[in-house]
């Protein structure tokens, strides 16, 4: 019942944000020296024009004044009397002129309602602010956003206006996979999802999640996985090993998909949690009193919960460890940022962004296929032998595995507090881009930026395979290569450039082209 009721409140939790949503949506481009605002009004509703105001500076400080604005109506309002609105349907578009090719601030600031209908009274939203940064030149509409990107320093904001972003890649790519993301010259913008049928979609996910197994975030936790579940002989039966297996593979499903899910709601950064020197430590905290537990050092009490839990205790309490201990697996997974995590993250608001809420449902998926084997990996280990002698020895194995595991997450956060030498290398990565920018425009040679970060096990696994390659190493003299150290996604001098070139999660390759090129 208790995990039942945990289930009914995170699906509550997004439907409950999936109906707080704006149902005005806004969209910008910017081209011919122009800024042109857009927004659609669904059937039905309307925007107050006095309510409704935009306001597009440079981050120097400079206004932009409106150029044109969208013709407004009559409508008597219920609420307001005859009121001027700009309606549904047609063309509402804001332009703005825009000669100089730097970044620029949007604020949008509306309030919108909608009519009565013969199964709903009318209605007033809530006022809404939303923010776009306008960089680069594009041609097609971009969606705004109310997650604002920090403004980077206007020196890199004018460089890379003139640069063309060509395209991107994330997770770890085999040499063949990213010699080919190398020698792309007409890379589609298809998903993998795109012309398939919805249960095509869902095996894709399911499968996609299982493969996330094994990924070199989740691989070193198979020994506090298999200690979690049982290792044989505290399942007892096939039963109660399936059981274990259930409720460690529920932990990942509703961890992993509230993870993508608030990715997808507010545009958070994917692994940004194993970025926080304080996730490190509570793992490092949690992985050491296991490893103790499994010494039988001490017992780890929950008695308010009605039951202690060690490798010997209640049935009761393994259920419990065994559900936080998928929570915080899913968790460290999100520092793997696999290429079927991106898709399905990107589809997922896709789906979301047209007024299908089930889009949401996507990422919890994803962890449902990531916890698909655990129920039969339990129920498996119902068939171990009892135990004897011979258990005591795999316990002090995987107990020396877990406290390996708790030190290496403990020297991770370590490294990852605030420090001169971190701040430092953090505000180092402006220059060598602006370098590397400048050089690109003077040889005429495009620009590979590969966005890495210590504690991202994807991100040395390249580093030690695929980029030590002959053939990978030749191709990239073709390139002006740019090791860009993210270290701290949400640092001041990092997330500017993160959002600029709209990164999810790390290992990223993004390709850019100088002007003329």
């Amino acid at each position: 019942m208790k995990y039942f009721l945990l289930l009914t409140i995170i699906t509550g939790f997004v439907f409950s944000a999936s109906a707080a949503v704006s149902p005005f949506k806004w969209t910008w481009e910017r081209k011919g020296g122009k800024v042109e605002i857009y927004v659609d009004i669904p059937p039905g509703h309307y925007l107050y024009q006095d309510q409704t105001q935009i306001e597009i500076k440079q981050f120097s400080g400079k206004t932009l004044p409106p150029y044109s604005q969208p013709p407004a109506v009559i409508h008597d309002d219920p609420f307001s009397g005859k009121v001027k609105v700009y309606p549904p349907g047609g063309k509402n578009v804001w332009t703005f002129l825009s000669p100089d090719p730097g970044v620029y601030m949007v604020t949008i600031n509306y309030l919108g309602c909608k009519d009565k209908t013969a199964n709903s009274p009318a209605l007033c939203f809530l006022p809404e602010t939303q923010k776009i940064i306008v960089s680069g030149e594009t041609t097609e509409s971009s969606p705004a956003t109310e997650d604002v990107a920090t403004p980077m320093p206007e020196q890199l904001s004018k460089l890379l206006s003139t640069f063309k972003i060509e395209r991107a890649a994330s997770g770890y790519l085999a040499p063949d996979a990213f010699e080919s993301f190398l020698a792309e010259n007409d890379v589609s913008d298809k998903s993998i999802f795109s012309d398939k049928s919805m249960l095509m979609i869902i095996l894709l996910i399911l499968l996609g999640g299982l493969g996330l197994n094994l990924t070199p975030c989740v691989l070193p936790m198979v020994p506090v996985n298999l200690a979690i579940i049982g290792a044989g002989s505290q399942a007892g039966s096939r039963r109660k090993g399936f059981l274990m297996g259930a409720i460690y593979g529920s932990g990942i499903t509703l961890a992993y998909g509230a993870l993508g899910i608030i990715a997808v709601l507010t545009g958070a950064k994917f692994g940004a949690l194993n970025s926080q020197a304080w996730f490190n430590f509570a793992v490092a905290a949690v992985f050491i009193a296991l490893a103790l537990a499994m010494f039988d050092i001490f017992n780890i009490d929950f008695s308010r919960f009605g039951a202690k839990f060690s490798p010997k205790d209640s049935q009761r309490g393994r259920l419990v460890t065994a559900f936080m201990m998928g929570a915080i697996a899913a968790l460290l997974a999100g520092a793997c940022v696999a290429p079927v995590v991106i898709a399905v993250l990107l589809y997922s608001a896709r789906v979301y962004s047209e007024g299908n809420p089930a889009g949401l449902l996507l990422p919890l998926l994803l962890g449902a296929g990531m916890a698909l084997p655990w129920p039969l990996v339990g129920a498996g280990m119902a068939v171990i032998p009892k135990p004897g002698a011979w258990m005591v020895r795999v316990k002090i194995i995987f107990g020396i595995l877990i406290a390996a595991a708790g030190l290496w997450y403990g020297y991770t956060a370590v490294t990852l507090l605030p420090s001169k030498a971190s701040t430092a290398v953090a505000a180092e990565q402006i220059p060598v881009l602006e370098t590397a920018l400048r050089r690109s425009a003077a040889e005429n040679k495009p620009v590979l930026i590969d966005f890495w970060a210590s504690w991202c096990k994807n991100c040395t696994k390249m580093e030690s395979t695929t980029f030590k390659t002959p053939e990978v190493m030749q191709k990239l003299d073709d390139f002006i290569v740019v090791k860009f150290n993210a270290e701290k996604m949400d640092g001041k001098d990092i997330k500017p450039v993160l959002d600029y070139f709209k990164i999810i999660g790390l290992p990223t390759y993004v390709i850019i082209s100088p002007p003329g090129e």
